[in-house]
Order: structure tokens, then C-alpha cells, then sequence
């Protein structure tokens, strides 16, 4: 028999994460009104007049239902990219005050979201954009990196009320001592590399260095990958939220925008087989965005989910009819821990698992296929249909009988 652990959840070809940065108690005056205005939020207005959490519920996750977001959360008070900037910039660390602590906890009680860390202040502002330095990228030494990411979690737990169990590098930077200080601060996962790209650029192993030590094989670039003593589960970034933005989007009407217009169903399915071909593969299809457009030097934060708004649809209806499994941060990396690290014995009429590693996270399934058998008695009695040879079990330490 080919029994076995699936790769995925419920036998998915790929786990669809919606990776969301920036959610953070701040916001950007970009008009120079002092009011919060659509699109200069990042979560300081919480649900109020133009918040960007509400958009982000109205105009695209009340679409898609079935979707869920991982929102990555610089806790502390966020830096702007520069020292000196026309545009004031709001902040302070997420739990300032009562509202601001009930806000995050609300967020991350949702079933539909989770709150992962990405750093204290995102980094240190220079004297332009291209002097500001990503938080990851600003420690010198090993103590200090482990030591502000400790008081990061802290910031975090006080809010939240748990510690954080995954998260990201600001802006994909980092040196040699960034990777310890996510192993010794015992994460379960963290997001080291962006390969956004295209399909080409997969196969032609082009992708762009974004990070210290980026492991260079793009096969595994898109699939998960551990680092550290702890083995930290390591999440990639596969698919930019604003893929199709170009082609939705025009500041004037002309020959090119035409062009765009006449192209665009050709171009939308040209630019989108990079999904198909993360699907046939069983790889991971991560969508990165970005909580707000607003920055304090006047530019554009892309990708962001304002800007982006008709491309995430598009990708998102792309994916609907697909076997996929839509999911957190954290719910892939407990799998994915649960996969790889469980004991488990397939016998005859019955299946052993004995792991003292058993029942670490709040995702507890695996998926299993069975080949002539129809159903699974559970060590708790529940008995559970095998459908196709897949079936969904809760991981308890005991014996599974098959009939």
C-alpha cells in the first residue's frame, strides 16, 4: 500500500496565503489636511471613517469569503522613511492605549486573520529614501539583534495577550545575524525571501537577490524551506497582489493604454500562469501586499491593496475553482511541523501515531491517504469517511483503526 501523509491540507495542490505588511498603529498625512483620508491609514484608525482594515473587508475580502490574511505588524512606534519629511507621519506601538490593544487583539481573534511581527520601528530613517535602513539590516552584532526582537515580542504579547509565532524581515533585508535572532527568539516560521517574479523567470532561475544568504535553487525558492538550529519553518513570497495592476490602472488616455485595452485578456492570462505553474508544482502561492499606498516621502507604497484592488480580484476569482487550501501563516507552518515531524506507523486495519510533539498548536489536522479502506476510527471514537483515498484527521496520540 502507498499510504501516507499529503503534502498539504486536506490534500490541496498548494496553500494560498494573503500576506498583508504594514499593518501598523500609524498613519500618513499625505494631503496635509490632518485628516485621515482614504489610503493614508495602515490601522491608527482602526474601523473608523476610512480605515483600511473596513476597505480591505468591503471592497475585497466580502468577495472572497473563503480567503484569510496574515497581517504582518511592525509593533512599535514605525519609523518614516525619512528624518525630515512635508508629510506628518502618526504613530505609536500597538498597545499605547485601551483601543489601540482591544483593535490588534480584535484582529487577531478573527478567524479570517492573524498578526505576525515584523519588527519594532521597521528601521532608521535617512536623509533620503534610498539612506533608510531596514530593521533587520541596522544591527551590528548578535546580542542586539536577539535583544530587540525580544522586547519587539514583548510589545506584541502585551497586546495580543500571545507571542507572535512567525513574521517577516522588513523589506526582505537582512545580514548575518538576522537569521539568529528569528531562531533563538524560537519563532515556528518567518518569511525571509520575496520571489515575486514571473514564470520565465522561474524557469530561467532569474530571480532577484533579495536578501543576505538567499538560497539560490528556485525550486526551493518556492516551497518551504527550514533555517536555524530550531529549524525554523521558512514561508516564501511567491506572487505580487499587483501583477495585474498595470493594466487596470492609467494616469492618461493614449496609444499604449489602447494597446493595454485590446491586450488585456491576453496579457491578465500571460502574467497569471505563474499561479498555474505554482499550482502543477504544489509549491506555495503567497500574495504580497501592502496595508496602505501612503508614505511619508511622497511616494507610493506598491504593492498595496488600494492600487491593487482589480488585480487581487482577478487573482483571487483565478483561484476560486482550484484545489487549494486557503490559510494563515501559522496554520501552513503548523502543518507543515506536523508533516514533518510527526511518528507515525501505517499497519494493517490501523494507524499508531506516538509523538510527544503532539497538540503544540491550535491547527491540529493532518491528511492522510489511504488506499482500500472507507472509513478511520479516531482514538477519541469519532469515525471519519475516507472520500478518494483522503481524509482529514485530528492528530491524537493513539491508535487510528481502519475498516
Amino acid at each position: 500500500m502507498n499510504n501516507r501523509i499529503c503534502k498539504w491540507y486536506n490534500n490541496s495542490d498548494s496553500p494560498v496565503l494573503f500576506m498583508i505588511d504594514d499593518l501598523a498603529n500609524t498613519w500618513v498625512d499625505t494631503n496635509k489636511n490632518g485628516i485621515i483620508d482614504a489610503g493614508e491609514d495602515w490601522g491608527y484608525n482602526k474601523y473608523n471613517s476610512n480605515s483600511s482594515v473596513k476597505y480591505l473587508e468591503d471592497n475585497i475580502l466580502s468577495k472572497y469569503e473563503e480567503l484569510k490574511v496574515t497581517f504582518f505588524v511592525p509593533v512599535g512606534k514605525r519609523v518614516g522613511m525619512l528624518l525630515k519629511s512635508e508629510f506628518a507621519m502618526h504613530s505609536k506601538p500597538i498597545n499605547s492605549d485601551k483601543k489601540s490593544k482591544e483593535f490588534f487583539f480584535g484582529l487577531h481573534n478573527d478567524k479570517r486573520y492573524e498578526l505576525a511581527y515584523h519588527g519594532t520601528t521597521h528601521g532608521k530613517a535617512g536623509n533620503t529614501s534610498s539612506e533608510f535602513k531596514q530593521e533587520w539590516e541596522t544591527f551590528d552584532n548578535q546580542e542586539t539583534a536577539i535583544k530587540t526582537v525580544k522586547e519587539g515580542i514583548d510589545i506584541f504579547n502585551d497586546a495580543i495577550k500571545e507571542r507572535p509565532l512567525g513574521g517577516k524581515y522588513c523589506g526582505y533585508t537582512s545580514n548575518e545575524f538576522s537569521d539568529g535572532s528569528i531562531d533563538e527568539n524560537e519563532f515556528l516560521w518567518w518569511c525571509r525571501f520575496c520571489n515575486l517574479g514571473t514564470e520565465n523567470e522561474f524557469k530561467n532561475n532569474r530571480l532577484d537577490k533579495f536578501v543576505y544568504g538567499e538560497d539560490p535553487n528556485p525550486v526551493t525558492n518556492y516551497d518551504i524551506k527550514y533555517f536555524g538550529k530550531n529549524n525554523v519553518i521558512d514561508i516564501p513570497t511567491t506572487v505580487n497582489g499587483g501583477e495585474l495592476s498595470s493594466l487596470y490602472n492609467f494616469d492618461k488616455f493614449g496609444i499604449k493604454t489602447i494597446l493595454k485595452l485590446i491586450l488585456r485578456p491576453y496579457l491578465v492570462k500571460k502574467r497569471l500562469k505563474i499561479l498555474d505553474y505554482l499550482i502543477e508544482n504544489k509549491l506555495v502561492i503567497s500574495v504580497q501586499e501592502h496595508i496602505s499606498p501612503a508614505r511619508d516621502d511622497g511616494k507610493i507604497q506598491t504593492p498595496n491593496i488600494f492600487t491593487d484592488k482589480e488585480s487581487l480580484i482577478k487573482i483571487f476569482s483565478k483561484l476560486r475553482n482550484k484545489n487549494i487550501w486557503y490559510c494563515t501563516g501559522s496554520e501552513l507552518a503548523a502543518y507543515v511541523y506536523y508533516r514533518d515531524n510527526i511518528d507515525i506507523k501505517f499497519e494493517k486495519d490501523k494507524i499508531i501515531l506516538n509523538n510527544e510533539k503532539l497538540n503544540k498548536y491550535q491547527f491540529n489536522n493532518l491528511t492522510l491517504y489511504i488506499e482500500n479502506y472507507k472509513t478511520i476510527e479516531q482514538p477519541d471514537g469519532r469515525v471519519i469517511p475516507i472520500v478518494n483515498n483522503i481524509v482529514n484527521i485530528e492528530i491524537i496520540a493513539g491508535e487510528y483503526k481502519l475498516y
